[in-house]
């Protein structure tokens, strides 16, 4: 007995328009026993909107930093800027960012179109903060406090930092970057690593 009226033959429907249409064949019974994977659909990630970089980036000379300082250093510095805020914001516990650094400090490519793993792994950041933030709004918290969200909404802005850092110009992402960073003494971070000590 169907205990869903209607549903078997609207599965089946679907099925055959999937497979004719898009010629897309799933046969439910080659599956037994195991587990499907979930079926969420992960939300793209924005584009990052071009922008020029502020001249001032929390109290700091970011326009003078980038005009005295020679590019491949610069980025150097913001590469470890980067780095310590995947470290404070426990972003680097993902693998695919943690990879994402090292091929960074190694001025190697770094892959970031939607359906590459580090890709994948922002936008399910992005779709914990707004699981997250939604069961907060609509008071049915369940297992989740603000200060989740707050920890989720920093590891998601470092994603975006990360992401700046892969598409945009070098001064908008230190300045993204930077930004971002927890540490009270950032900015003696940067004077050292700017020096490369």
């Amino acid at each position: 007995m169907d205990l869903w009226p209607g549903s078997t033959a609207a599965y089946t429907d679907f099925l055959a328009v999937l497979e004719e249409e898009f010629g897309i064949a799933y046969d439910p019974d080659e599956e037994g026993p195991t587990e499907l994977t979930s079926a969420l659909v992960l939300p793209l990630l924005d584009d990052l909107p071009e922008r020029e970089p502020e001249a001032c980036v929390r109290d700091f000379d970011l326009a003078g930093l980038v005009e005295r300082t020679p590019p491949q250093r610069l980025r150097t510095a913001v590469a470890a800027q980067l780095a310590r805020l995947a470290a404070e914001t426990h972003l680097d516990a993902h693998p695919e960012v943690t990879e994402a650094l090292d091929r960074i400090r190694h001025g190697l490519p770094v892959d970031c179109d939607q359906d590459d793993p580090l890709a994948v792994r922002m936008r399910t950041l992005v779709a914990e903060v707004h699981a997250t933030r939604t069961m907060l709004y609509d008071g049915d918290s369940g297992p989740v406090s603000e200060d989740d969200l707050t920890a989720w909404l920093a590891r998601s802005d470092a994603a975006d930092a990360l992401r700046a850092f892969l598409r945009l110009p070098l001064p908008v992402a230190a300045q993204a970057v930077l930004q971002r960073r927890f540490s009270l003494h950032w900015r003696d971070e940067l004077a050292a690593d700017l020096r490369g000590t």
